[in-house]
């Protein structure tokens, strides 16, 4: 029977399956993610220089699922919502930073 707690597990919906749907069929697609640093390095004298960095995370602004809908519902029909994504992964960001040091 769908939609009830067949297991007994009081873990509903995550750990009981409906009819047909077999264990681990809730995956997400694959993600496609690229990460970039740059950087320049500017020296001062003999022991001192700054860094100049550019960092970049998702560089591409993919857009990647994180999370699906795992609720099925009641009945042998599911919800219209039932793995529809409900979650992403973040969007593209970009990071500067500028470090001075002293070497040794």
């Amino acid at each position: 029977m769908t939609g009830v707690d067949s297991n007994q597990s009081h873990a509903f919906p995550v750990s009981a399956r409906p009819l047909g749907l077999g264990r681990n069929s809730l995956n997400t697609s694959a993600v496609a993610t690229m990460d970039s640093r740059i950087l320049k390095y500017f020296p001062f004298g003999g022991v001192k220089r700054l860094d100049v960095v550019a960092e970049f995370f998702n560089l591409f602004n993919s857009a990647n699922v994180s999370q699906i809908n795992p609720v099925f519902g009641s009945g042998l029909t599911p919800i219209p919502g039932f793995r529809q994504p409900i979650a992403g992964t973040g969007a593209r960001q970009i990071q500067f930073s500028l470090d001075f040091e002293f070497l040794r």
